[in-house]
């Protein structure tokens, strides 16, 4: 599916039901992608190489993995929480949505293709004994979103997809996703989305240029983040960010806790305490 920014229902029954996928062309402003990628390169040049669990080890020089963008600049910090990219989310992760991820990946010339795989936190569904026998795609842990900042080509190793496969909730089979594959090529400024559970798998990149892109990775609430905030982030400085970028690292989220340091007052449930206060006060705290 190929449109501008879509009708909230309407993306969120294509994610889930339809074929899994947005392609949302022209969604960044293209000096907030310029800005992004001018930085991503500079990262590139002072940080060592880190690989990604579908590529190998440190030593794959083909390949380079950026993490923790939201605290190396705050042009990251606008493209992950931009408004119209999560409305679209939290109908289906939930008002509490949090941002498990937001890194780099740059694929130099030579890089190899990925297994076709899933995303966190089904990583390791291969290993179905790992998860609850009845694993079904009622609702979903986790959405992607890729940023590209340089043009996906076929040529440059453009993701390649399979359309209506987050339906199926299980680990891709090889030959299934070589049959049924598309390719996702696109220009930088798009947004494309898609829930975890979607086979896909970044291809070759035959060209002779590197291509950079960006990862976000959001969750429900109760799952844990592959990236660890409260030890990536500057707490100091994270609570000068604004709200929905405070939100999506969990700044304001009190679990997990040390129970037994909390103060003893009702502080969950519908007749907590604070809602109580709310309604009393005709729904603002006193």
């Amino acid at each position: 599916m190929a449109s501008g920014v879509p009708d909230v229902a309407a993306a969120v029954s294509e994610l889930c039901d339809g074929q899994g996928y947005l392609l949302l062309e022209d969604f960044y402003a293209p000096e907030l992608i310029t800005a992004a990628r001018e930085r991503i390169y500079e990262l590139l040049e002072r940080e060592p190489n880190r690989t990604s669990h579908f590529y190998g080890d440190d030593e794959n020089a083909s390949q380079a993995r950026i993490w923790n963008l939201p605290a190396k600049g705050e042009v990251f910090r606008q493209i992950c929480s931009d408004e119209r990219m999560l409305a679209i989310m939290r109908p289906i992760l939930g008002e509490d949505l949090m941002l498990s991820s937001f890194a780099a990946n740059v694929l130099h010339p030579g890089a190899q293709a990925q297994e076709p795989h899933v995303d966190y936190p089904y990583w390791d569904l291969h290993a179905r004994d790992r998860w609850p026998s009845r694993l079904n795609a009622s609702y979903h842990l986790a959405v992607e979103a890729v940023m590209p900042l340089d043009e996906f080509t076929l040529e440059n190793g453009a993701t390649a997809i399979v359309p209506g496969s987050q339906k199926l909730a299980r680990w891709p089979d090889p030959d299934e996703f070589r049959r049924r594959h598309i390719r996702t090529t696109m220009r930088p400024g798009t947004l494309l989305l898609f829930p975890a559970l979607l086979w896909h798998a970044g291809q070759t990149n035959h060209s002779r240029a590197s291509r950079a892109t960006l990862l976000g990775s959001y969750t429900i609430k109760s799952i844990k983040p592959i990236e660890d905030w409260s030890r990536c982030v500057d707490r100091d400085t994270a609570l000068g960010y604004d709200q929905p970028m405070r939100d999506l690292l969990g700044l304001n989220y009190p679990y997990p806790a040390v129970m037994d340091s909390l103060p003893a007052r009702s502080s969950e449930g519908a007749k907590s305490k604070r809602s109580i206060l709310q309604t009393a006060a005709g729904g603002e705290e006193e």
